[in-house]
């Protein structure tokens, strides 16, 4: 009986723990990390525009690369962005000039060869 009830104890204060770390997760020094965000495809009167932010907490000033193909043609730019600096990337899309509708895009760290974030949209 005295078995049964440490190991209930035991069980309800290591449910007790990760409760805890759900609700009060601890700082982590080791988040140095490359984020994408508001990704949106925006249709408008006669275009279509693609626009995101890409931040940067890696801890140090990093050069990115972003890759746009839209009917085969490829757009690059290369940009840097500081540490904790926040870059807004915006590329319109005139429908009469697209011929297949699909537009992809992947935003590359510098001498990364997989992409941070990539999407491909198709459209109407």
């Amino acid at each position: 009986m005295l078995k049964f009830k440490i190991i209930y104890i035991t069980s309800l204060i290591i449910l007790g723990v990760l409760i805890a770390f759900t609700v009060f997760r601890p700082i982590s020094t080791a988040g140095e990390y490359t984020e994408v965000q508001r990704e949106h495809l925006l249709e408008r009167e006669g275009e279509w525009v693609i626009e995101f932010d890409i931040i940067n907490r890696e801890g140090k000033d990093i050069s990115y690369t972003i890759k746009v193909v839209a009917d085969g043609k490829l757009y690059t730019e290369n940009i840097l962005i500081r540490d904790g600096g926040i870059f807004t990337y915006i590329h319109h899309f005139y429908p009469d000039r697209l011929t297949n509708n699909e537009v992809s895009f992947a935003v590359y760290k510098e001498g990364g060869s997989t992409p941070v974030e990539q999407a491909t949209y198709f459209l109407k």
